[in-house]
């Protein structure tokens, strides 16, 4: 095998293994509507607009580990565009094996201006889909070859004879 083929192989192997190595816990935290502004309860620290992705190392979760074969991590505040605002004391993963969770947490249904929360997030996604766009448009013009230079030629109907 030549040198290029072994780093390349090294190249495609390695992530991977790292990777399958890797003891990291994903929350993927999302908001009905989407778009609510989350921090942690207790701290303020801010996590971003749902939906969100939080990740836990395995030693940020060794403590949080319960007897029922949960972890118990701190809980999210959730503050949409209209004030509306759901919270949650702790959060509960269950199933230590898993390494991927997902939550959705639900705007209150007597909160004033619901409207103006499905208006905002709306306009989040047409906006990713337009940043989206922008990055495809983006990638084409750094490869111009993938334009071809002459059209291709008409092809040669079943009836007539090739030389």
């Amino acid at each position: 095998m030549n040198l290029m083929v072994r780093k390349f192989c090294l190249l495609m192997i390695f992530p991977l293994a790292v990777m399958g190595c890797s003891s990291n816990t994903m929350l993927t935290v999302h908001s009905e509507p989407e778009g609510a502004e989350l921090t942690t309860v207790g701290t303020g620290v801010a996590l971003g607009r749902a939906p969100a992705a939080l990740v836990f190392s395995s030693s940020d979760l060794e403590n949080a580990l319960q007897s029922n074969d949960c972890y118990l991590v701190r809980g999210i505040e959730a503050i949409w565009q209209s004030g509306a605002t759901l919270s949650t004391e702790t959060i509960e993963l269950c199933g230590s094996a898993q390494r991927n969770f997902e939550i959705v947490l639900q705007r209150p249904a007597a909160a004033p201006d619901l409207e103006q929360d499905i208006e905002y997030a709306k306009s989040m996604r047409l906006s990713d889909i337009e940043r989206h766009r922008l990055e495809q448009q983006r990638r084409t013009q750094f490869f111009p070859q993938q334009i071809p230079s002459k059209p291709n030629p008409p092809s040669q109907s079943s009836g007539s004879k090739s030389p």
